[in-house]
């Protein structure tokens, strides 16, 4: 890498820009990284025509002779190297795009091809990349844009344990699209039972025995009638 890329700058002879650079990634760096990026700041300072060893004592700090203790949440892992901050910044990229299109955004498959390609799933790196997702990613999540899948993924992966606690507190979907679990419960459940009853009951056959006796009655008086009649 040259000494622009280690610094995350382009070419410039501009030597307070060359040392905001240095200043703004000394504080993450430590042991070999912070002498790399020393070297780097003092290569650039070169090739911009200045004399480092005239600038040098202006720009060193006095805690710059010995390496930075890492602070209290970076003791566990490595600080970010360029590199490192290159591959987040082109992570987060992908993200940006990726959740313009609402089909792939709702793909578990991508995010994963995503978030876990070398060098990104190293733990530090990570760390780094969910650092700067979670601000970006909270408010489609809160908004209930990103489907269950996903959000699963993205709580296991990147270790947002909040997450997994809201969906270990929800009940369990179904994959199926129709079956929504709003519309099924004590209403859906009374419904089946109701149906599964009346499929054991036969329906009430009708009596018609009423009928014909009357039929049978009002012939036979009708018959006495014309009888008397007759007779007289």
């Amino acid at each position: 890498m040259t000494c622009w890329e280690v610094l995350g700058i382009t070419p410039t002879n501009n030597p307070d820009q060359i040392r905001q650079a240095y200043e703004s990634q000394r504080k993450f760096a430590s042991g070999d990284s912070l002498q790399d990026l020393e070297d780097a700041r003092d290569e650039a300072l070169r090739q911009a025509g200045f004399d480092v060893s005239a600038v040098e004592p202006q720009d060193r700090r006095p805690e710059d002779a010995q390496p930075a203790e890492p602070e209290p949440n970076q003791a566990s892992s490595p600080a970010l190297n360029a590199r490192d901050r290159q591959v987040v910044r082109e992570v987060v990229i992908q993200v940006e795009a990726m959740l313009n299109d609402s089909y792939r955004r709702s793909d578990p498959h991508v995010w994963r091809a995503i978030l876990t390609e070398p060098p990104a799933d190293q733990d530090h790196v990570r760390e780094a990349i969910s650092d700067e997702l979670y601000p970006r990613l909270k408010p489609r999540l809160d908004a209930g844009e990103l489907p269950e899948p996903v959000v699963a993924f993205l709580a296991q992966w990147l270790g947002w344990q909040e997450l997994e606690d809201s969906m270990q507190a929800e009940p369990s979907r179904s994959n199926d699209p129709f079956d929504d679990p709003n519309h099924r419960g004590s209403n859906a459940s009374a419904g089946n039972g109701a149906q599964s009853s009346s499929q054991g009951k036969r329906p009430p056959m009708t009596n018609f025995w009423p009928a014909v006796i009357g039929w049978v009655a009002g012939l036979i008086i009708l018959t006495s009638i014309f009888s008397q009649l007759l007779g007289s």
